[in-house]
């Protein structure tokens, strides 16, 4: 095995921006998008602000928000696969790494969502904290746990083994044999019908394995670094261009219904396209940021290098129902109607606290594990 190498600083900063990234998507895709388009939560909350057949600037910052999320997760498995992809791995320490946070963020989360009961009472809709604490069990969590590990596990299995014997030549073609695969509509569709997921395990195969190949071979040493932010802007300006289209076709249907029939009273519901871990949005956003971080000329840090280590505590503690019952509270379709701003504040401020709550609960799960190691021998005897 190869000796442990140090931290690299813009990597981890990669990590911990990756990590902010899914935060905020899981609050816009899981608050913000219900609160926009389920008729039942507008009529309670009677912020129908955008139930009008227009278009709004504001819904189009929404739009190029939401691959951020998967991007996110599409870094993670990058990161993995350009640190991994010439190492022996240790499937034990990593199970046991995994499956330890895992358990300590199920009973942390059981104990808060009894606490949040208690304190809160009729201020947060306390039937959904119930039903949280009876379904949350320990292999209930996140579900992007499951998918790295199954990614690794396939590296540790063959993978690595496999494109270690592989020219460069035979590596693309294999990465991009295995993209083909994922983004045509046929045979991606035939992915999913042999298996629920194959399809998002097909693009983290060849994330791994791009990520490795960058390490191996450099392929975009030769790339001016501004022509990753200008591919960034590019996609960025199709998601838009889309969302659009997409809109003002709404728009036109509604528009021409009511036309045919006046007497027929028809809701207008605006809608957030979302996207798919194999997107090639998500996988373009992800490889150019990957680029642009690898490159950042960044000292070794100590504070930055413990931060990136508490992302999948963060992961753990936030995707789920007790958080998504807490950011509810919010009136977040007010607040992006009339001041967008305001609500990108707001959005930063909670994703913000979401991240120091759980680089905190990290810390305790640190220092648990650190007692419990000098305390073994009250449980185990000495052979």
């Amino acid at each position: 095995m190869e000796k442990k190498t140090a931290r690299q600083s813009n990597i981890e900063i990669l990590r911990i921006v990756a990590m902010l990234m899914i935060i905020a998507y899981h609050i816009i895709i899981h608050c913000v998008n219900i609160q926009l388009s389920n008729t039942m939560s507008i009529e309670r909350m009677q912020n129908g602000w955008f139930s009008t057949p227009d278009f709004y600037r504001q819904l189009m910052m929404l739009a190029l928000m939401m691959p951020m999320g998967l991007v996110g997760n599409a870094i993670f498995i990058m990161i993995s696969g350009y640190f991994l992809i010439d190492r022996d791995i240790d499937m034990l320490k990593i199970s046991k790494k995994l499956l330890g946070q895992l358990l300590f963020a199920a009973v942390v989360l059981v104990l808060a969502s009894t606490f949040c009961i208690w304190y809160t009472k009729d201020n947060i809709a306390t039937e959904n904290l119930l039903n949280y604490i009876k379904i949350q069990y320990f292999n209930k969590m996140s579900w992007f746990v499951g998918y790295y590990f199954i990614i690794i596990l396939i590296a540790f299995m063959f993978l690595n083994k496999f494109l270690a014997k592989l020219n460069a030549k035979q590596h693309l073609g294999f990465m991009f044999a295995i993209f083909a695969v994922t983004e045509l509509g046929w045979s991606g569709k035939l992915l999913d019908d042999l298996a629920s997921g194959l399809r998002t395990v097909f693009i983290g195969v060849f994330l791994y394995s791009f990520a490795g190949y960058i390490k191996k071979y450099d392929p975009f040493k030769r790339v001016r670094t501004y022509v990753f932010f200008l591919l960034i802007i590019l996609v960025n300006g199709i998601v838009g261009i889309s969302y659009y289209n997409n809109v003002m076709g709404k728009i036109q249907t509604y528009n021409y219904n009511l036309l045919v029939d006046p007497t027929v009273e028809l809701d207008f519901v605006q809608t957030i396209p979302k996207y798919e871990n194999f997107s090639i949005v998500v996988v373009l956003i992800g490889i150019c940021m990957f680029e642009l971080f690898r490159r950042m000329p960044i000292p070794s840090s100590k504070p930055i290098n413990y931060l990136a280590q508490t992302t999948f505590m963060i992961y753990l503690l936030h995707d789920n129902g007790l958080a998504y019952s807490i950011w509810e509270t919010e009136d977040w379709i007010t607040l992006l109607y009339h001041d967008a701003s305001g609500f990108l504040v707001k959005l930063s401020c909670w994703t913000l606290k979401v991240f120091a709550v759980g680089a905190l609960a990290y810390g305790i799960y640190i220092a648990l594990v650190m007692i419990l190691k000098k305390s073994s021998w009250l449980f185990i005897k000495k052979g």
